[in-house]
């Protein structure tokens, strides 16, 4: 125990009153009871080792708010704070902004880093090994990247991929990055001279009052830490935040089954060796007689995932009829690839003694543990092997030679997450702007296994009722319809069109339905009441982040979005200030994984529909109409053309989730 840091919870006040440590760096600082209320009921479960939720809506300063109680308490104690979100941008506000702040501001010295999984650190042994084999490894272009990495490695701070402001293409990155399988302690030196980033990184890592990573690298390094420890989870006497947490079980599953599909698979036979460019990595040794399997190798690859999608998906008019299949029977095709690739690992294993170092050695390693895991994927998918799993074909697009990936999930992460994060003697806190329906937390903590946990639900800081007015059109042809009819149609365009009029544009347009946006959007951008605005539309080709940055910075400009603008949307000002909801966003029940979580649900004697399609549409609502407002001095409009808001009883629970707000009926 440290001493010297005394009562927690009155250092907590001391920095978030009035006149407190935060209020001195900040000239116009305004006290929020939420956030100091957030921070001390994270305290109590910290000394308590307990569990909670907390919806933190956006303006309480939840990152703040988090993490003065967990560095107070990790100093005070000797323990560990592991801050995982699920975005990069997150990550890097709090490394970035929030941890230098706090540095200047307590009163006490604490170590923070930021962890990133292995592959994002550069390898200075490989990025060598590149070098001196370029021409065998790369074409021209490559091997001037490679010129350019090796200048670069010599000035960056961290190694990172992220710290580079060139393009480098994957295959080049993952012949000079570091790997689990390849990268180990004896090849890396001892930490204290180790020319190793990813070394280096964990090493401070090891003396770090507080880490920051992602709930992917969470959940990985959780798998490799031992489990017989009580207290603690990837450090011993840890404690984690999931910031974000709305996002975990999806990861969580995500992360558990490993998928592969056909460009996977080839990816890593043509960094064996491309025949087309004579270049690969067993062009570096006397490996004559493997180059053959690797090219049978390849055919057979491309020959078995055509014989998946040809079985499994119909392509009518141009287009498969769905993207994605469920398998519920054993595969019908069997795993061409088994003897080929079990071949190639013997002859991976024998060009092991012709190594000129121990790092070619575990290069030789990495590809052998790769194609056994890749074989191994590929049977178990064929047998089913998990009966509690659900499986699935997907492909990429709807090009004839799209991408062909086998996949496999959980359909309930609540026992893995009840045994091992949610359990006895540990501290998780999990926050997230969306948590709650109603008042009621029971939902998630029942799909995560929390049901041990404490919550707490945070009232927003901003005055809804003052800044927010909510329009829903009375309008009977407003209802959806599956067959997206032209009378729906021409209903949504009326609407769309009347309520850009009303504000100029500065709106952003959420559907949950690609074709209705680009027909709508196509319609609407040819028309008189778009004139003096651009209409941004998804799917045209430019990225997601040039999108927003084209929509905040043109401010009558209208953007229309698909799911990923639902969530994580920052516009706030005179930019965004007509938030329309072109539909109750209920998730339509076509995906493998989505059936597999309703027909559990069933099975039990439940009542999917109330159980799991109301309650993600609710939270999906929440996090839509969250993006209108982002600080106090926003103002605008809410607008629901889903006329089901006012027939169906349901409707109420989507009305009662969101701050009251003058409602009007047109």
């Amino acid at each position: 125990m440290a001493d010297g840091i005394g009562d927690i919870r009155e250092n907590i006040f001391e920095f978030f009153k009035q006149d407190g440590l935060l209020a001195s760096h900040f000239e116009n600082y305004e006290f929020r009871d939420s956030q100091l209320q957030m921070a001390y009921a994270i305290l109590d479960s910290l000394e308590g080792k307990s569990h909670i939720f907390i919806e933190a809506p956006t303006g309480i300063g939840k990152s703040f708010a988090y993490l003065v109680p967990a560095i107070y308490f990790a100093k005070k104690y000797g323990k560990k704070a592991v801050i995982s979100t699920h975005t990069i941008n997150l990550q890097e506000q709090i490394i970035g902004k929030d941890i230098p702040l706090l540095k200047k501001i307590l009163p006490l010295e604490f170590e923070a880093n930021l962890l990133k999984g292995k592959t994002n650190y550069v390898c200075p042994k490989r990025l060598r090994k590149a070098y001196d084999n370029a021409s065998s490894l790369f074409e021209d272009d490559g091997k001037n990247v490679i010129e350019r990495l090796v200048k670069w490695a010599k000035t960056t701070n961290d190694g990172t991929l992220s710290d580079i402001n060139f393009r480098v293409d994957a295959d080049v990155w993952q012949t000079v990055c570091a790997e689990v399988n390849i990268c180990s302690n004896r090849t890396c030196g001892n930490p204290e001279d180790t020319e190793c980033f990813y070394r280096k990184a964990k090493e401070k890592i090891y003396s770090s009052d507080v880490v920051i990573l992602n709930h992917y690298l969470f959940f990985s390094l959780y798998n490799f830490a031992p489990k017989d420890k009580k207290e603690g989870y990837i450090f011993p006497n840890d404690f984690i935040i999931f910031d974000e947490g709305h996002t975990l079980e999806d990861a969580v599953a995500e992360q558990m089954v490993p998928s592969v599909s056909r460009e996977m698979i080839r990816y890593h036979l043509l960094r064996l060796y491309n025949d087309r460019k004579r270049k690969g990595f067993l062009t570096t040794l006397p490996a004559l007689h493997v180059l053959p399997v690797v090219l049978n190798l390849l055919d057979i690859n491309q020959a078995f995932f055509y014989e998946v999608r040809r079985k499994y998906f119909v392509r009518t008019a141009g287009k498969y009829d769905s993207l994605t299949v469920r398998i519920r029977q054993k595969l019908e095709v069997s795993n061409h690839l088994n003897d080929e690739i079990v071949k190639l690992v013997k002859q991976l294993a024998e060009l092991k003694s012709f190594a000129r170092s121990e790092l070619e050695e575990n290069e030789i390693n990495d590809f052998m543990v790769r194609f056994a895991a890749f074989n191994k994927i590929i049977n178990d998918f064929i047998s089913l092997d998990n009966p509690e799993y659900v499986y699935w074909i997907e492909l990429s697009g709807n090009a004839p030679e799209a991408n062909v990936k086998l996949c496999a999930s959980p359909p309930d992460i609540s026992e893995y997450m009840r045994d091992n994060i949610f359990k006895e003697n540990n501290t998780c806190v999990l926050t997230s702007a969306t948590l709650s329906i109603g008042d009621n937390f029971d939902y998630f903590k029942s799909r995560l296994g929390a049901e041990s946990a404490g919550a707490v639900k945070l009232p927003t800081q901003f005055d809804y009722y003052r800044q927010v007015k909510l329009y829903i059109p009375n309008d009977r042809d407003l209802t959806p319809k599956t067959d997206n009819s032209p009378q729906y149609i021409n209903a949504l365009e009326h609407w769309i069109k009347y309520f850009l009029k009303e504000t100029g544009g500065k709106a952003l347009v959420l559907f949950t339905n690609s074709y209705l946006m680009k027909t709508i959007g196509g319609r609407i951008r040819n028309s008189e009441e778009a004139e003096g605005f651009e209409i941004l539309i998804q799917g045209e080709g430019d990225s997601r982040r040039n999108l927003l940055d084209r929509f905040k910075s043109d401010i009558n400009s209208v953007l229309l979005g698909l799911d990923s603008f639902w969530l994580g949307v920052d516009a706030p000002g005179e930019t965004l200030s007509n938030l329309i909801i072109t539909r109750l966003p209920f998730v339509v029940p076509d995906h493998p994984l989505i059936q597999a979580r309703l027909e559990l649900i069933d099975s039990k004697g439940g009542n999917s529909f109330a159980e799991y399609s109301l309650p993600e549409a609710i939270l999906k609502f929440r996090q839509g109409t969250g993006r209108l407002i982002r600080n106090k001095t926003d103002e605008g409009i809410i607008v629901v053309l889903d006329n089901r808001i006012l027939t169906k009883p349901y409707g109420k629970h989507f009305l009662d989730s969101i701050d009251e707000c003058p409602r009007i009926i047109l």
